[in-house]
């Protein structure tokens, strides 16, 4: 398998390499700078360097030349994504084995990478063999004496840049057993640990099973497994880091006696994340016989504990990957279009429902650009990514399509150590369906509305109408006797003035704003109200006390809807209490939460109060405590005040006498 380095700024390159080259056998290794690259070039562990040109040329040439600086035998191939024949020119002469364009294509990369000569290997820490003092040209050469110090050393420092757990022990293994010079070498590891507040988990499985064995049969492992609970596995850990065949923890476990002989090794090395065994290293007995140089194993022991950080980063390398594929399978299947947009105004993620939102049919396949976003969408983008603070859920009508309701929200993704956010979400909810099913719902709630209110007024009519009818019948024979007319002149006026409120009620329940506005003194108004409420229940004894802040404050509106909507108040008032009705009311003012002026009017009666479920549903069409009337006269109050810009609020009496219906009006109505 060939390592293939990419150097890019952005993660766009790398992710297109990835998926063009995805059916052939590439290791992909992303970098953003040389600072984070070098480690890998100077190590020899490359095949090919690919570099993203799109940048000034001079910092692309600069970046060329450190690469035959750091690695002179790795090919280098170039993208850029405008041509420029001039600098082609310099970038051969440099030693650019290849200048592509973009977009990536697949075949003609992999046909590229093939042909590239291999980099001759950077030589690890071995001296060139010698021949004898006097030996000629026939000689006998000595063998090759490695340095282990140095090898143990030159393979730590590659630990870091690992990333396949069976690739870092098929690499690390067979460069061990040859700079110890051991028969065989052998790697235990334990399932990958879950991090939980950042520390490992001791509850997973226990048992550990082979990743990588050099000198070994692999039937011998096919059915063989170690576990931290005997043999072996239960002698290492704090504080014996290391097993030898003669040790006396050895010689008293018969299991770990067994296991050593399975596999034919001398000694074992715990891989140590803290106070967590990982796995085990097992090595053989030296081909010469001799035991390890104390200095070699002091190495061992620090190439064991680099290892096993390696295999935990490895583990949480693999974990982050694993999230961030869920995370992309569950954006791209989502419902809603979502986008991922970088502080540089790139898209950095697209789901399907996205590419289908904002391309053409022809184009849906594509990747779309920060261009192919809605004007008002990329303003509102712009201003979480330059000001870091997401901005309130709104709503959205495409101008293509305004039959189309999308619900918008924006969500910058900032970490601790940046004062602007890195990146963006755009995520639209289709609401189109749902605000259908929202105005069907109110439609037919209307209707039922009206069938109900068309039987509530036919029944409520019908009785104002009984009294008239009745006198109609009798007008003939009776209408020169005095009392009968007396009579019929107050049937019909009862009659007309029920009717009339009940076409007044109609009427401003129909309206959505005042009809005219004008400046109304709240005395005046109160009074002109009450005695509205005296003509359709006239009750001589009844009284009303007002206690004003200001004798002069005024509220804005329409008079006859605001006269009216305080004059079914002042309705329920007198019918709280018919036999000695007294209505307090109390006019101060009380500012809005948006700091707007208003006044408040406390009406106070002498009845019974409201209970708690009385004062929920008093406001409600049809509803009432009474046997008579149409149970519309607190819910048109409450149409007209709201339709003023104020507040109705019918206050549950909780043990206190009498009942208490709170009306906020601004002073002033807005725009």
């Amino acid at each position: 398998m060939k390592t293939i380095l990419v150097l890019a700024q952005n993660p766009e390159l790398p992710n297109a390499i990835r998926s063009a080259l995805e059916s052939h056998p590439y290791r992909i290794i992303h970098r953003p700078d040389l600072e984070e690259a070098e480690p890998l070039l100077r190590h020899g562990a490359l095949d090919a360097c690919l570099v993203d040109a799109d940048q000034p040329q001079v910092q692309a040439m600069w970046i060329i030349e450190k690469l035959r600086e750091f690695a002179p035998g790795v090919p280098i191939l170039v993208f850029s994504t405008v041509r420029s024949p001039e600098w082609e020119e310099v970038a051969y002469l440099r030693g650019v084995a290849h200048v592509l364009g973009k977009p990536i294509r697949g075949r003609l990369l992999h046909t590229f990478l093939e042909r590239l000569p291999t980099p001759s290997p950077k030589p690890v820490s071995a001296p060139r063999p010698v021949r004898p003092p006097g030996g000629g040209g026939g000689g006998i050469v000595a063998p090759v004496r490695v340095d282990p110090a140095g090898v143990l050393d030159e393979l730590t420092r590659l630990l870091p840049h690992a990333y396949s757990v069976r690739d870092l022990f098929s690499q690390l293994l067979p460069a061990l057993r040859t700079s110890l010079g051991v028969h065989r070498v052998v790697a235990f590891l334990r399932q990958p640990l879950p991090v939980e507040g950042g520390q490992p988990s001791l509850n997973e499985s226990r048992r550990l099973h082979s990743v990588a064995a050099v000198g070994i049969s692999p039937k011998v492992l096919q059915n063989f497994e170690l576990s931290l609970d005997s043999g072996v596995g239960a002698l290492l850990g704090e504080p014996v880091h290391l097993l030898r065949r003669t040790s006396e923890e050895v010689a008293a476990s018969p299991s770990a006696q067994q296991e050593l002989d399975v596999l034919g090794v001398e000694s074992v090395v715990a891989l140590m994340e803290g106070q967590v065994v990982l796995g085990l290293l097992g090595m053989g007995s030296r081909i010469d016989g001799c035991p390890l140089d104390p200095g070699v194993v002091e190495k061992v022991f620090y190439l064991a504990e680099k290892t096993a950080s390696a295999v935990q980063q490895i583990w949480a390398n693999e974990r982050v990957l694993a999230n961030h594929g869920m995370m992309t399978d569950i954006l791209r299947e989502l419902n809603s279009a979502c986008v991922v947009i970088g502080r540089d105004l790139r898209i950095l993620h697209a789901n399907k429902a996205a590419r289908t939102l904002f391309l053409p049919p022809a184009d849906n396949q594509a990747e779309p650009t920060f261009s192919d976003l809605p004007q008002t969408l990329c303003s509102r983008i712009y201003q979480v990514l330059k000001t870091g603070t997401a901005v309130p859920a709104f709503k959205h009508r495409p101008p293509e399509t305004p039959a189309r309701l999308f619900q918008v929200t924006i969500i910058p993704f900032q970490s601790k150590e940046t004062l602007l956010p890195d990146s963006a979400l755009l995520v639209m909810e289709d609401q189109t369906q749902s605000e259908q099913l929202k105005r069907l719902e109110i439609e037919a709630a209307n209707l039922r509305l009206v069938r109900t209110m068309a039987d509530r007024l036919a029944h409520e009519i019908g009785n104002a109408l009984v009294p008239v009818s009745t006198h109609q019948q009798l007008l003939p024979t009776r209408h020169k006797d005095p009392e009968f007319r007396q009579s019929l002149e107050s049937a019909l006026a009862s009659s007309v003035k029920r009717i009339a409120r009940l076409v007044n009620q109609m009427v401003f329940l129909a309206q959505d704003r005042p009809m005219s506005v004008e400046s109304l003194p709240v005395v005046t108004l109160v009074e002109d109200a009450f005695r509205e409420a005296q003509r359709h229940l006239p009750i001589q004894t009844a009284t009303l006390k007002q206690s004003n802040e200001s004798t002069t404050a005024t509220v804005a509106g329409d008079r006859e809807a605001l006269k009216h909507a305080l004059a079914e108040v002042f309705l329920n008032a007198l019918q709280a209490n018919p036999s000695d009705a007294k209505v307090a009311v109390r006019t101060y003012e009380s500012p809005t939460d948006a700091g707007a002026r208003s006044l408040r009017i406390d009406i106070m009666d002498n009845g019974d109060g409201f209970a708690s479920e009385t004062a929920q549903q008093a406001t409600d069409a049809f509803f009432t405590t009474r046997s008579v009337g149409l149970g519309l006269g607190l819910t048109v109050t409450r149409k007209v005040i709201e339709s003023h810009q104020g507040r109705l609020e019918v206050i549950p009496s909780e043990g206190r006498r009498g009942g208490l219906v709170s009306i906020s009006l601004p002073t002033e109505l807005e725009e």
